[in-house]
């Protein structure tokens, strides 16, 4: 059985863990790997990497096929060679674990827990129907899983202390009008 690995949050992985990226692929039997730009701040793009080279025969026909060959593909890829050659995805991926980390202190803070613990830059957090409505009529967007029920919020490179803050205000004040 071949192992794809959708790396959105890759990098995110690696800053927590502080392992190498190819710790977390193709050492640990990794086949392919897709690596999405926009996550740690490279605008539009994803790079795939095979790592079984053999897995590669046809992908640029299917790519082409699907309509997935920009005509100057070098220009979607410049940003992502940037972050790659500056460190700037580790410092970005960092800066959203920091940010998560950040979250669910404040949301402890008042009393609000976790349902898992924080790894990287993701929390998770359990809400009634009516206070991800209230958080929702407030503009705040956010999946809750079918799977086990919890609102996932995402802190990306971008993310700031202000808008964290801003979040938790809102999250305080759904579950006071729930309460």
């Amino acid at each position: 059985m071949k192992v794809h690995v959708d790396g959105a949050r890759l990098m995110n992985a690696v800053a927590a863990l502080g392992a190498s990226p190819a710790e977390l692929s193709w050492q640990c039997g990794v086949d392919v790997l897709s690596l999405g730009a926009s996550k740690t701040g490279g605008g539009i793009g994803d790079t795939v990497v095979f790592f079984d080279r053999e897995l590669a025969r046809g992908f640029d026909y299917r790519c082409k096929q699907s309509g997935q060959l920009a005509a100057k593909m070098r220009l979607i890829t410049a940003p992502l060679l940037g972050l790659m050659e500056t460190g700037a995805w580790l410092r970005n991926a960092r800066h959203a674990n920091d940010c998560a980390a950040y979250l669910a202190g404040r949301l402890a803070g008042h009393g609000i827990s976790p349902v898992f613990p924080r790894q990287a830059n993701a929390v998770f957090i359990r809400l009634s129907d009516s206070e991800a409505e209230a958080l929702r009529q407030r503009g705040r967007l956010f999946y809750i899983s079918a799977c086990h029920g919890a609102a996932r919020f995402m802190c990306g490179w971008d993310t700031t202390r202000e808008q964290v803050d801003s979040l938790v205000e809102d999250i305080r004040q759904s579950k006071s009008l729930d309460g």
